[in-house]
């Protein structure tokens, strides 16, 4: 067996750091991690030339080596805790994650909402960072989109949706030709509907006052779940259809509608605090400028986290990491991606398109 060169033993070395990092509590120095990671990327540089003239043998792993230098920024300069898990979720601290649920479940029971008023509506704004994979090939791109949605207190009336793209641009080493795919929505489209039914919608896909799911919670499926923690994560599992991961997605697509009253988002968190394999995977994670506890598990390809304001318990948006390698076919996405990230708010306003 041949000797690694010097970039594949660089990479080996950072991928030793990070899975030592997960198993070990370790203290950082900010000043010495900046030091560090810029002598290896001038390291990385110096050996750049002779790779890419080999290139027609061995292909370049800069998606990974990218990925690997922002997790020692994270670690590092960032001001994060060290995470206690690795991206299968094995680790130590779901007693750690229950608390964590339970104290947020506690700070939102005693939350006072103001209700919506006749004539008003709840304005829900999200915010959406993700890779798209061209399936069957390595083409990928990402995306930063959002949308603002006005929702009436009598959901039989007018609802208006509008949608944004910031950015789309191919991701590095996964560039296909022309320009990425930006969705189904221009910067700036609107669209109105009763009962939330736009016109882009199909023509036998039910309207949103009368489907009620975790994700389209009508006021009487609201009504309808269940108070006691243990019933409601049951509701969940069945809704997921993929045991203790399917309910935590489930839940998290309940808790990114931005519609739900906060003595539900409480049972809701009492509720996921009761999954065993659910860990704290950091204390200080942002997202969209809001600080929060990142609490999270592996569901198929990806670790999935939410995060939660722990000084008013209230969720702050969901984020998707690369949990494993993928195959050429699924996009080759590296170990370490963020697949997606997202981020919502809420209030209450008096006309249609007010902020």
């Amino acid at each position: 067996m041949s000797e690694p060169t010097q970039p594949e033993t660089l990479d080996r070395l950072l991928d030793a750091a990070l899975s030592r990092a997960g198993d070990e509590p370790v203290q950082f120095d900010v000043a010495a991690g900046k030091n560090a990671l810029a002598a290896a990327l001038k390291s990385r540089a110096e050996v750049a030339e002779p790779i890419a003239a080999g290139a027609e043998h061995r292909p370049r792993k800069r998606v990974r080596w990218l990925a690997a230098a922002a997790a020692v920024v994270v670690l590092t300069g960032g001001g994060l805790a060290a995470s206690t898990v690795d991206l299968t979720g094995v680790g130590s601290n779901s007693v750690s994650a229950s608390e964590e649920l339970i104290k947020a479940a506690d700070l939102a029971s005693r939350v006072v909402e103001r209700p919506l008023a006749p004539g008003q509506f709840r304005y829900v704004r999200s915010r959406y960072e993700g890779i798209t994979v061209e399936y069957g090939s390595t083409k990928a791109w990402t995306t930063d989109s959002g949308s603002e949605e006005w929702i009436p207190a009598d959901r039989r009336d007018e609802w208006k949706i509008r949608f944004s793209i910031s950015k789309v641009e191919w991701l590095e080493d996964h560039e296909g030709d022309g320009r990425p795919d930006p969705g189904p929505f221009k910067d700036g489209s609107e669209f109105t509907g009763k009962c939330g039914k736009y016109s882009y919608y199909a023509a036998d896909q039910p309207d949103r006052c009368t489907n009620g799911t975790f994700y389209n919670p009508t006021p009487e499926f609201i009504a309808a779940l269940p108070n006691d923690p243990a019933e409601l994560l049951a509701k969940l599992r069945e809704e997921g259809h993929a045991g203790d991961p399917g309910a935590f997605m489930a839940a998290g697509e309940a808790l990114n509608s931005g519609q739900y009253p906060a003595e539900v988002r409480a049972t809701l968190f009492r509720a996921l605090a009761l999954l065993p394999g659910l860990v704290v995977t950091d204390n200080k994670a942002n997202l969209d400028g809001k600080e929060g506890v990142a609490l999270g598990m592996k569901y198929f390809d990806d670790f999935t986290e939410i995060l939660i304001d722990p000084s008013n318990g209230d969720y702050i948006g969901r984020r998707e990491t690369v949990a494993e390698d993928q195959p050429e076919e699924k996009g080759g996405l590296e170990k370490g991606t963020v697949r997606s990230s997202s981020a919502v708010t809420t209030k209450i306003v008096d006309s249609l398109g007010a902020r």
